[in-house]
């Protein structure tokens, strides 16, 4: 896994951290970041010397508050000082601001990413292969907008089917929203086989939940889940793989009934639901989740 060190100016840090890397992260890339590294009580120069040193690529991501910052114009003299005449590729140059570059940067004229307007997915993916994170499957742009969308409708309380396409990086996706986002999102894969029971799913969600509860055999388990459920805020669970539920012959109709309670009566339970296949198509017309109020997000591979 290729070590990536990001060399940023903290006017841009929201962008650095809530968009680019994500992307470096899901692609592939071991992301060295002052943010995850840096420690209390220790000198800042030292840590930043010691983290870039790590470092098998250098990435600046270059501004006119980049430039007049001394930190800055720190890690990058640096950077460029390994490869000054930029021709190993471990220097990765991305303009997100337009700005007067210095001569240590135009005199030998690397090939730069221009993301001013970071919708455009060209320059992107010339990051991403720089950084050997090229596992999204899908553009940056197209992977952030679904991560976007999600938990624009995950933080409503709206349940969420998330359709993804084969070959896409759907589970760092997941993983990003439940341990950056403040969503309190569990998680529960239902190719576990823990899961192919009705009771044997309550009690997984359950213990997703982080909750130690003993649950009834059927038919109480469904009670003991409500009782469950209606001590806690709203519940936001992540069910992956569901294109599995409609074959599952112990998930009957009171268990989807149940569901559709929690959800829509008492507004207890949010779900995403990851699949292949649409939600609505994975049902039936009379089934008990087939006109519930879910939003879908598609998430589909680079042409």
């Amino acid at each position: 896994m290729t070590k990536t060190f990001i060399s940023y100016c903290h006017r841009q840090g929201d962008w650095v951290w809530k968009r680019l890397v994500p992307c470096l992260k899901a692609g592939g890339a071991d992301v060295l970041i002052d943010r995850e590294r840096f420690e209390l009580g220790r000198a800042v120069i030292g840590q930043m010397d010691a983290l870039q040193d790590q470092a098998d690529k250098h990435l600046l991501v270059l501004s006119a508050d980049y430039l007049s910052s001394p930190y800055c114009c720190h890690e990058m003299d640096r950077a460029i000082a390994l490869d000054p005449g930029f021709a190993s590729g471990i220097i990765i140059p991305v303009l997100r601001e337009a700005c007067t570059l210095p001569a240590s940067i135009t005199h030998p004229n690397p090939l730069y990413a221009d993301l001013r307007d970071d919708r455009q997915p060209d320059p992107w993916t010339q990051v991403l292969l720089s950084c050997d994170a090229a596992r999204l499957g899908t553009t940056a742009p197209a992977w952030l907008a679904a991560r976007d969308e999600a938990a624009r409708f995950l933080e409503r309380n709206q349940s969420v089917n998330l359709v993804v396409e084969n070959g896409v990086n759907w589970r760092a996706l997941l993983e990003h929203l439940a341990n950056d986002y403040p969503l309190g999102l569990a998680r529960v894969d239902l190719q576990d086989p823990d899961t192919t029971s009705r009771r044997g799913l309550l009690a997984t969600i359950a213990k997703a939940l982080g909750e130690r509860v003993a649950l009834s055999n059927e038919p109480h388990d469904l009670s003991d889940f409500k009782a469950l459920l209606m001590s806690r805020s709203n519940t936001r669970v992540a069910l992956t793989h569901f294109d599995l539920a409609p074959h599952r012959r112990y998930y009957d109709i009171d268990l989807f009934a149940a569901l559709r309670f929690l959800m829509t009566e008492r507004r207890k339970l949010t779900l995403l639901v990851q699949s292949r296949t649409s939600f609505a198509a994975l049902l039936p017309k009379d089934h008990p989740l087939s006109d519930i109020d879910i939003k879908t997000v598609e998430l589909r591979a680079r042409p």
